[in-house]
């Protein structure tokens, strides 16, 4: 099954392989390890598929980005244990990082299944420290959670066939619903 990447932007990409994030059931797109390596495949990050201790360092990464973003999101300060879990995967992937002869960014090790995290916590403080976090939303459809770019503050939704379609079912539904409960109007 392909992932979905529709927040323009990475670590937010890859904050959202949990669906349903914020509800009582989030689902867990990241289940094994060739499911991280996939994930990475798509988003364009050459990773062979490594073992289950990648794969629980990448969940966590992912969860303090997503409670980091959505704490942003909210005007609120980042939690200083999600900060350190950032930081901690950050020193590792800057002792990682140098600039390729095609004078591009390119790491020491590009066998390595830790360059998927090491990618992520590099453009993750790359986009916490910048002007574009202002632009970082939530969806707004009840328990998504999924995060996303909105840089003219327009969208309502991550998607608007899935979540926005949904929420414009509901509001159509809980109109019909409250017209048939509505008295009928005087016929004197």
């Amino acid at each position: 099954m392909p992932f979905t990447f529709v927040a323009g932007s990475l670590p937010l990409d890859f904050a959202n392989t949990v669906s349903w994030h914020t509800g009582p059931e989030p689902y867990d797109h990241l289940r094994t390890p060739a499911d991280l390596a996939e994930w990475a495949r798509e988003a364009g990050i050459p990773a062979p598929v490594g073992g289950e201790a990648d794969l629980a360092e990448a969940r966590e990464l992912r969860e303090a980005l997503f409670r980091a973003f959505l704490a942003a999101t909210r005007g609120e300060a980042v939690a200083p244990a999600d900060l350190a879990t950032l930081n901690a995967h950050l020193r590792t992937a800057l002792a990682h990082v140098l600039v390729a002869p095609d004078l591009t960014w390119s790491w020491d090790d590009p066998a390595s299944p830790a360059i998927v995290g090491w990618t992520v916590a590099r453009q993750a403080a790359d986009l916490l420290t910048s002007a574009d976090l202002g632009s970082v939303s939530v969806c707004q459809a009840d328990n998504c959670g999924w995060l996303f770019l909105d840089r003219r503050h327009l969208r309502r939704w991550c998607t608007k066939q899935g979540c926005g379609n949904r929420a414009k079912a509901a509001r159509h539904y809980q109109r019909v619903r409250a017209r048939r409960g509505s008295p009928p109007p005087d016929s004197a």
